[in-house]
């Protein structure tokens, strides 16, 4: 899971948004964003939801695929 979210924070930055921003747009509270975070624990429905609010795969924010293979 650490993966995962030094993936889900590239594509924060990539798309140059704030935590505040990308917990507005997944529609949790930043606080909560973190809490995930610190006990590397993304509730499936949010990894769906993240991957579709980046236009990647679950698989690439998993770190099993990069955009190099498409």
């Amino acid at each position: 899971m650490e993966t995962l979210f030094r993936n889900i924070r590239a594509e924060i930055a990539r798309n140059a948004l704030t935590i505040e921003e990308f917990s507005k747009k997944l529609g949790i509270e930043r606080k909560t964003f973190y809490n995930w975070e610190d006990k590397k624990d993304l509730p499936s429905s949010y990894l769906k939801k993240t991957a579709e609010l980046f236009g990647i795969s679950t698989d690439e924010l998993l770190g099993l695929s990069n955009r190099a293979e498409k």
